[in-house]
Order: structure tokens, then sequence, then C-alpha cells
């Protein structure tokens, strides 16, 4: 059978014992489908297309209501992501580590 996954993008995603690891989001070519796969390749999670860009807003969505900033007044990750910053601006030049070790 074909590999229809081509990569979209790969992020190092921080840890709670303080080490990385790559994910990476590829998309199916044929069926436009999303996959998210660690380095180990011991999680893989398929989503059809719209039903799993639905489900990781809501993923989004319930973690930012989490992180509240009177939670976690001193954790200067959870400022940063209040403040103005845009994300996904072009001139930030690490946007695919996501480590909060750093």
């Amino acid at each position: 059978m074909k590999n229809n996954w081509a990569e979209i993008g790969s992020w190092s995603v921080g840890t709670t014992d303080g080490t990385s690891e790559k994910y990476t989001l590829s998309e199916n070519q044929a069926t436009g489908d999303f996959r998210i796969k660690n380095d180990f390749g011991n999680i893989t999670i398929d989503m059809e297309r719209m039903s799993g860009y639905k489900f990781m807003k809501k993923i989004v969505r319930k973690m930012e209501d989490s992180m509240t900033p009177g939670d976690y007044a001193n954790d200067d990750w959870v400022k940063y992501l209040g403040s103005n910053y845009d994300i996904d601006s072009s001139d930030d030049n690490d946007n695919n580590n996501c480590d909060h070790t750093d």
C-alpha cells in the first residue's frame, strides 16, 4: 500500500520530567485526513479531517480555560500565553519548539 502521508510540521514538546519529545503532524494526500505521531512511533492518532480539526479546537479551548493566571500566578509560560504575542508570528524564530523547559 502506498504511503500517502505528507508531513506538515514537527514540534518539540516538553514533558513533565524535563525532557522533550517530537510530535509530527501529517496530512493524507488521498483523503485529507490528519495524523499526529510521536518520534518514538508508539503514539499515532489518525483523525478524519473536519472532526479532527473540531476536536483539536476543543482541546485547545479546554487547555486555555484550565491555565488561568490565577492558578499559575508564578508561571512565566502561562503569562507569556496571555500576552499580546502572536504565537503564529513569522517573527518568532522558533515556531517549531514547544518545549517549556528552555
